[in-house]
């Protein structure tokens, strides 16, 4: 069997394990051998891939070169820390009663099948299975998104599955503008019309007018799926409506696949039209206003897990910005990427841990978190501090370099994105340390009628992504850092 086939059976068969299973820890820890066992597959195949020339399987159907390696790492990586975190978030939610055991399989069977769709759309080498997974990836995770089917949590699962879907479809017409460039003008037949290696093999063949009009869908239709503004309206509603668990990964790593398959479009449309600039402005653009809306909503909020989700969006504008800057800039964005996966889904991981202690996601509720939290409290902010870029953290080395390169090629975009950023730093900081040490004076101390924290699986999983938050961004600084990124960036460059 082709390895890609096995990758793909064990989360099918992971998913479908769930079905006969009526002990919710039996489950839990199936869900936590599945992960363990997904992300040793995917660090066998992955790994060796970073660094070797691209690997075609079935008829071409499948693919991996460095920069699919490198979304499949950050893939398994977040799946298995959600997963550890699930193993507990899931257990304290059923002690709780909070939810029920159809709750509890509907979760393990949805997890694997969101993962699945998100490796097939890495992997592929095929446009119209890409369209597939994108949207699988919309559907697997609406069910989580209505979780708690509140009344709150449908709405946002009716606006997420809405929104998204829409945009998607926006994106098929621009995949399916692409294949029939491919035919009318790149003389493609049938079979290769849809191969992505083809299409960007003899994309200096295809019609200029096409392309952008094709790009054009892309970029709206599967940049909604990013988040990027004014397309992002479902984002904070489904990140902050969604267990804690999933709201890490879907900012950590759904953001990132869907940007991945603009860029993987990006380079067919430069080969095209020949430069890079037309599809850069693009991502300067929608980059900008992506920070700057964010950084307003996340000084008015008064909710922690949509002041994440927020940020969320203020990352992936970071990111796009980086790539709107020139082909040096994807270095830098890269990097982003890999920080914000880190770092955000540990600070949403926190998030869970705070919402099991006070019930609530409301700022002003949260009181004393200091010191009735010690653990979360500490870990939360430092988790913060390297969110917002402060040094040795992997995202003060992307940011330091994009803002570097900005200041040389678009020096006034670049100010307006420092002010937005300076906002958004001070923005969260004081609503952290208002969760941290707001009192009531006509209410009894937080801490009175709450038990001591003990260190939990949480808290593990957060300390890893600090330290490892912290590795990466000294890495990142150093010449074989940027020499590494640069490799992973070549994949997606047009040797124009």
């Amino acid at each position: 069997m082709q390895p890609i086939y096995l990758f793909l059976a064990l989360l099918v068969i992971a998913s479908l394990a769930y079905i006969p299973i009526k002990s919710e820890q039996i489950l839990r820890q199936i869900s936590l051998g599945g992960a363990v066992l997904y992300t040793i597959l995917a660090g066998w195949l992955a790994i060796p891939a970073l660094f070797a020339e691209p690997q075609f399987y079935s008829q071409d159907w499948w693919f991996l070169d460095p920069f699919a390696a490198f979304f499949l790492v950050l893939i398994s990586f977040l799946f298995l820390s959600a997963s550890i975190v699930s193993y507990r978030y899931i257990g304290h939610e059923m002690h709780e009663r909070i939810i029920q055991l159809k709750q509890v399989r509907l979760y393990q069977l949805s997890l694997p099948l969101f993962i699945l769709s998100m490796t097939a759309a890495v992997l592929t080498n095929n446009i119209g299975v890409l369209w597939v997974a994108l949207e699988a990836t919309t559907l697997t995770t609406t069910f989580l998104v209505a979780f708690y089917t509140k009344d709150a949590s449908l709405e946002a699962a009716w606006k997420y599955i809405l929104i998204c879907s829409t945009g998607i479809a926006l994106g098929l017409l621009g995949i399916l503008m692409f294949a029939f460039a491919g035919n009318q003008a790149g003389g493609l037949d049938a079979e290769s019309i849809f191969n992505l290696a083809q299409l960007r093999e003899h994309a200096t063949t295809f019609l200029p007018e096409i392309v952008r009009w094709a790009f054009v869908f892309i970029f709206i239709g599967i940049g909604t799926k990013v988040g990027f503004v004014p397309m992002h309206t479902w984002l904070p509603d489904a990140h902050s409506k969604t267990p804690s668990p999933i709201s890490g990964i879907l900012s950590g790593v759904l953001l990132n696949v869907a940007l991945y398959t603009i860029l993987r479009f990006k380079l067919v449309a430069d080969l095209s039209l020949g430069n890079t600039w037309w599809t850069e402005r693009f991502f300067l653009v929608f980059g900008v206003m992506s920070i700057v809306l964010p950084a307003f909503m996340i000084y008015i909020q008064r909710n922690y897990k949509r002041m994440l989700a927020y940020s969320s969006i203020e990352h992936m504008g970071l990111a796009a910005f980086a790539i709107g800057l020139g082909p040096f800039g994807v270095v830098p964005a890269m990097m982003h990427l890999v920080g914000h996966a880190i770092g955000k889904s540990m600070l949403f991981f926190g998030s869970g841990e705070i919402l099991m202690r006070y019930k609530t996601t409301k700022i002003e509720q949260v009181r004393q978190l200091l010191k009735t939290s010690p653990y979360t409290a500490v870990l939360f902010l430092l988790g913060l501090l390297g969110l917002l870029a402060v040094p040795p953290s992997a995202l003060f080395a992307s940011e330091f370099l994009m803002i570097g390169y900005g200041m040389q090629s678009q020096w006034i975009l670049t100010l307006v994105v420092l002010v937005a950023l300076t906002i958004i730093f001070v923005s969260m900081i004081r609503h952290t340390l208002t969760m941290f040490y707001a009192h009531d004076a006509s209410e009894s101390d937080a801490s009175s009628h709450m038990h001591k924290e003990g260190w939990t699986l949480t808290h593990t999983v957060m300390a890893a992504h600090l330290l490892l938050l912290v590795v990466v961004g000294v890495y990142f600084l150093t010449i074989p850092g940027i020499k590494f990124m640069s490799g992973i960036v070549q994949s997606i460059s047009a040797n124009l």
